[in-house]
C-alpha cells in the first residue's frame, strides 16, 4: 500500500470566548519526499506515473477523494489516516489505496 507521510505542528483552535473548540493539522504541498516511492511505483494506478511530472497532482486528486483537505481535524480523521500526536510534532500518515 503506497502511504504518504509528513510531520506538523498540532495547532489548537478555540471558540470566540475562549473554550477549546477542536484541534487540527496543516497538511502540506505534498512533494515526491512525503511519498514511499517505492510502493507507488509498484501500485497499478500510479506505477506509470511515479516519475513523470504528473505525479504530484495524482497525489493531490487521490487525497482530495479520500477527504483530506488543507488541514485534518483531531476530532475528524478521515479512514485512511493515522495521527500519532503524542510528541511535539504530529506524525502524519495516509494510505492510499
Amino acid at each position: 500500500m503506497p502511504t504518504i507521510k509528513f510531520k506538523a505542528k498540532v495547532e489548537t483552535i478555540h471558540n470566540m470566548d475562549g473554550t477549546f473548540a477542536f484541534q487540527r493539522v496543516k497538511v502540506p504541498a505534498f512533494s515526491r519526499n512525503h511519498c514511499d516511492m517505492a510502493a507507488f511505483r509498484k501500485h497499478p494506478r500510479f506505477g506509470s506515473y511515479a516519475n513523470s511530472d504528473l505525479f504530484p497532482s495524482m497525489i493531490c486528486r487521490a487525497l482530495t477523494a479520500l477527504g483530506v483537505g488543507s488541514h485534518v481535524r483531531l476530532d475528524d480523521i478521515p479512514a485512511s489516516v493515522t495521527v500519532d500526536a503524542s510528541g511535539f510534532l504530529a506524525r502524519v500518515t495516509v494510505t492510499l489505496a
